[in-house]
């Protein structure tokens, strides 16, 4: 099958066209990353379209950390651009898997060709994402974002989540069960490993993401004054809420995924109390370097304790500081009284590999296919 993915860095999208090539696929990736970094993430040359060039300077703009919260506005011109150029450019295909808010007139392109549309969605709806952003008192997407997300929905012959949280906000906006289909996402278990000894005690708790209130960490501030022993790290940029004033707070700012790795295997506990996220790609890296989870029910958690088990991943309602608190004080007793037993076994990590979603999302085409 001849498979186009339009996408505009890369997200997980480049490890769908890896596992996708690896069961025969042919596959076209059109990003705005540099040739040379899409080939750093594996893909070949002759897979590769970059429209780094054709969109300079908005591409490498896009590129710097923090564009996404200065520049909003123009990040989401260049999405715009950026599919433009996706349609342009890119080939007949039987398939079209395409990031939400980018493939818009792509998609709309592929359909009309006679190609299947898959819109792959990250977060919850985007009308769900909209309220619980002014909810939270903050900035909530422009229309012009919101306009783009809704009008690739209605191209998508599947609209693809990446959690059961995720699909329910869909679900809330009156889509069919049978448009949305939930794809978990998997991780590298050969860079995100368990520590040969567990981490020395008492408890070490770490937070990895924007330090913003959507991302609970409000709560986490206001946890660590009811739990005046545990040490807290965080590894991601800065937000929207002030980071807490103690000597047991740290931020490490943006890490790359060796050095997160080895941050992990540093700490026994991983806090995600977020208010609204399509599923938290780090709490899967967190569960393969042997932590234990508390997460919110507002994310990719239940689908994580629904595979390796609700002792290592804990949930929590999302916005409850009081449930917030107490799941992380039977975590720490939990992981003092038996250190050894931190990690999930690894029988049970071993679903959560790349290799896993690989074949998941295979059968999934192989079964829309026969559908069609």
């Amino acid at each position: 099958m001849r498979i186009v993915i339009a996408t505009s860095t890369a997200f997980h999208l480049h490890h769908l066209a890896l596992q996708l090539a690896k069961r025969g696929h042919e596959i076209e990736f059109h990003s705005y990353l540099p040739r040379s970094k899409l080939r750093h993430y594996g893909l070949a040359n002759e897979q590769i379209v970059s429209h780094f060039a054709r969109l300079l300077p908005w591409s490498a703009l896009a590129l710097l950390r923090g564009f996404g919260r200065v520049l909003l506005p123009m990040r989401e011109r260049l999405f715009a651009l950026v599919d433009r150029r996706i349609a342009a450019t890119m080939g007949k295909a039987d398939l079209f898997i395409g990031l939400s808010a980018v493939a818009v007139e792509s998609a709309r392109q592929a359909r009309d060709a006679g190609a299947m549309v898959l819109i792959e969605r990250g977060s919850s709806h985007i009308l769900r994402q909209q309220a619980s952003a002014l909810a939270a008192g903050m900035a909530p997407p422009s229309q012009l974002y919101v306009d783009r997300e809704l009008a690739g929905y209605a191209l998508a012959d599947r609209i693809i989540v990446l959690s059961r949280y995720a699909a329910s906000s869909f679900a809330e906006q009156g889509e069919a069960p049978d448009h949305i289909e939930i794809q978990t996402l998997g991780t590298n278990l050969t860079q995100f490993v368990p520590p040969a000894m567990p981490p020395p005690l008492p408890v070490r708790a770490i937070f990895v993401g924007a330090w913003t209130r959507r991302k609970g960490c409000d709560l986490i501030a206001s946890l660590m004054e009811q739990i005046p022993d545990l040490t807290m790290t965080h590894v991601g940029m800065p937000g929207d809420i002030p980071f807490p004033q103690s000597a047991r707070f740290r931020s490490l700012g943006h890490l790359d995924h060796a050095a997160l790795a080895q941050e992990l295997q540093r700490h026994h506990l991983m806090l995600f109390p977020s208010r609204d996220d399509g599923f938290g790609m780090v709490m899967a890296e967190a569960l393969a370097s042997g932590l234990r989870v508390v997460a919110s029910d507002a994310s990719g958690g239940p689908d994580l304790a629904a595979l390796i088990g609700e002792r290592f991943v804990d949930i929590v309602p999302a916005g409850s500081l009081d449930d917030l608190v107490a799941a992380t004080r039977r975590q720490i007793a939990d992981i003092a009284a038996a250190p050894a037993e931190q990690a999930a076994p690894r029988e049970l990590i071993a679903a959560l590999d790349w290799d896993g979603y690989g074949d998941r999302y295979a059968r999934m085409i192989e079964r829309l296919v026969a559908d069609r």
